[in-house]
């Protein structure tokens, strides 16, 4: 007995040996100069995702460059190369005349192996000082520190070509990293054609923080940057902006912030904060600038904000839920609340305000009328509780949702909501008693609003995987418009889009998300409906990061199944919509 017991003593220590070596451990990176930018597919990428390689390459390309257009096979053979050997290899492309569906096209054309990152308000150029394209940048993979930079060989010169190179720099280079050796400085000089900065641009005025600054803070930022907001501190005055200016610099930098996280080429929104690139631009060579005052006013002193104020008047019905406890610490399951609306007759909403009492810990609401969810007037299938009959979708921000003009959702005689709530802890004890603000119409509009959600319940992501691919669809019985979605995953949520594939195969994207994140849901609300012809796939298309890459994975070792808690997996489209026949 003590011999088997000694056995499986060492069976399962060497399993459990085994089953840690399985899974890396994470990479650790301050996540400084940790730029991201989105390539010419509409793919993002920033890089510290790519932390776990040899280093990261970058090679600089301009549409219409004899030499860049020569020199690919060379950089593809070195691509293919060491890709194999762990390195990252990206192009960049800076020109302020080159935009993305211009780089597409060029891509096309002479077929690159590889994603062209797109920097023409060159956020990344200022920093790495890219002044000639065909030059090749190697970047420490924590660090983002310069390692080598220069030509990939010495094939070509102006007007001129060897037939082979007789020097090979970038791949000595690579070589050197592989074999943990000092890279030989060189002074060989990149011939291509030179990227026109911004920074030279005789119309470039120094912009100053009253004039230029504030305002863009205020358009972009100051909704949630505010006393009682849902970020961690506001944007109060200059002075405050000039002590966090490192932070702002860093977050721009990496697209961590603002987080509307909407692909601002795909579709426009009513709702958007997002911010340019020629702004981020702005702000940080502000920045580096010295951040100078300017001579107005200070706006961000002048904002006042009334949170106990509604944002569309007083309401006709208000519900005020009931107090939830939060712990400090650790996952929360979601909460689940029912009221009575207490309707005498058959109403008509008009619109909700979802006003937490708690904006920091309340992550998200789900606001559903469990009585509708029997049959959808656009499917066959059974309905999905709590996601095909929602009403409105509410965050830690306070969320204003009315329906499209002469539209409305039906609420019966008798009516009771049910709301699932999410919080996240905050690091303290605490509590929430959010209030709900109904608006009624006064007389039945002309079309009702609804909403359904394609779903995906059935599904596996294997442990310790990247870009896994999971779809999701419905087919729709009648034409309709699409006016509002909210993409949904979890923690492993990498990128998600929506689409209206048409009975003729056309393809029409709604929203496309490329850097999801699951702390920011937003209710996107389109600027013009999206029409889906009868027949019509809503198709649901997500990828997920389920290992240590993944900065928001809290077990990358874990299976993951569908489940409603946030450390398992989903895969939703919610949307609403009206008939359009």
């Amino acid at each position: 007995m003590k011999i088997l017991a000694y056995i499986i003593t060492f069976a399962l220590t060497v399993f459990i040996a085994s089953s840690c070596k399985d899974t890396p451990k994470p990479i650790p990176d301050s996540r400084k100069s940790d730029y991201a930018l989105y390539d010419a597919n509409g793919g993002f990428h920033r890089l510290s995702t790519y932390n776990n390689k040899k280093a990261i390459v970058l090679w600089v390309q301009g549409n219409g460059c004899p030499i860049v257009r020569n020199a690919l096979t060379d950089f593809h053979s070195i691509a293919e190369t060491y890709t194999q050997k762990e390195f990252q290899f990206f192009m960049i492309n800076s020109n302020i005349q080159d935009d993305r569906a211009e780089i597409l096209n060029e891509s096309k054309e002479f077929n690159f192996e590889v994603p062209v990152l797109v920097d023409n308000a060159q956020l990344v150029a200022d920093h790495l000082n890219i002044t000639t394209t065909a030059e090749a940048i190697v970047l420490h993979p924590t660090t983002r520190k310069i390692l080598f930079r220069g030509p990939i060989n010495n094939r070509l010169d102006y007007e001129s070509q060897k037939e082979t190179s007789s020097a090979t720099y970038l791949k000595d280079a690579l070589d050197a990293i592989l074999n943990k050796k000092k890279i030989e400085s060189f002074a060989e000089i990149t011939r291509g054609c030179t990227v026109t900065r911004l920074s030279e641009q005789p119309t470039n005025k120094a912009s100053t923080y009253s004039e230029d600054i504030a305002p863009i803070l205020v358009k972009n930022c100051v909704q949630c940057h505010r006393a009682n907001g849902i970020a961690p501190w506001a944007m109060e005055d200059y002075q405050t902006i000039t002590g966090w200016s490192g932070m702002i610099k860093e977050v721009l930098l990496s697209k961590r912030m603002p987080p509307w996280k909407a692909d601002p080429t795909i579709n426009e929104f009513q709702n958007s904060f997002e911010l340019s690139d020629s702004n981020a631009r702005k702000i940080i060579s502000w920045i580096d600038a010295g951040m100078p005052p300017g001579n107005g006013k200070d706006t961000l002193q002048t904002l006042t904000f009334n949170d106990a104020k509604w944002q569309k008047g007083p309401p006709d019905k208000i519900i005020r839920l009931q107090k939830e406890n939060i712990p400090a610490s650790k996952a929360i399951s979601y909460r689940y609340q029912t009221f009575d609306m207490e309707l005498s007759q058959d109403t008509w909403l008009k619109g909700v305000e979802i006003k937490p009492g708690n904006p920091k810990a309340l992550h998200h609401i789900v606001l559903t009328n469990k009585a509708t969810n029997t049959k959808s007037p656009i499917t066959k299938r059974l309905q999905h509780p709590y996601t095909d009959n929602y009403i409105a979708l509410g965050g830690g921000a306070s969320q204003v949702t009315f329906f499209p003009k002469n539209t409305g959702v039906f609420l019966e005689k008798g009516t009771q909501l049910t709301v699932q709530i999410h919080y996240t802890p905050t690091g303290k004890e605490d509590s929430d008693e959010t209030k709900i603000g109904f608006y009624y119409h006064q007389r039945p509009p002309d079309t009702q609003f609804y909403a359904l959600s394609p779903s995906n319940l059935d599904f596996t992501i294997p442990p310790n995987t990247s870009n896994v691919c999971i779809s999701a669809s419905d087919t729709i019985s009648k034409a309709i418009y699409i006016h509002y979605v909210v993409p949904h995953m979890h923690y492993r949520g990498k990128a998600i889009k929506m689409t209206v594939v048409e009975p003729n195969g056309t393809r029409n994207e709604i929203i496309s998300v490329p850097d999801f994140n699951f702390n920011w849901q937003w209710l996107y609300k389109l600027k013009e409906p999206v029409y889906a012809p009868k027949g019509s796939v809503i198709l649901v298309e997500g990828v997920y990061d389920n290992t240590v890459q993944n900065p928001l994975n809290p077990d990358a070792s874990k299976e993951l199944h569908f489940g409603i808690q946030s450390t398992d997996e989903m895969l939703i489209g919610f949307f609403n919509y009206t008939l359009a026949e």
